[in-house]
């Protein structure tokens, strides 16, 4: 969302083998559940570009994205202009 669509997120792969067992953790990191995330105001105004996706509660975004009101669509064509 803060890139305004131009950086594009890398697909997560593993590398597993049958002779260990393998470990995974998963590490929340993110901003206040109150700021509202949005396109970059900087690079919008730098590219003169509308902004592609709405500002939401990074709290919202989170519950959109472990709920089942994704129809199947990613959190980020949910929130697309």
């Amino acid at each position: 969302i803060l890139s305004n669509g131009k950086y594009k997120s890398v697909v997560h792969r593993a590398v597993v083998n049958n002779k260990m067992t393998r470990v995974s953790l998963a590490i929340a990191n993110g901003p206040s559940l109150d700021t509202v995330v949005e396109p970059s105001k900087e690079l919008i105004e730098r590219q003169s570009e509308a902004p592609a996706y709405i500002g939401i509660k990074y709290k919202d975004f989170l519950e959109l994205q472990q709920s089942n009101q994704l129809d199947n669509k990613s959190v980020l064509d949910r929130v697309r202009v």
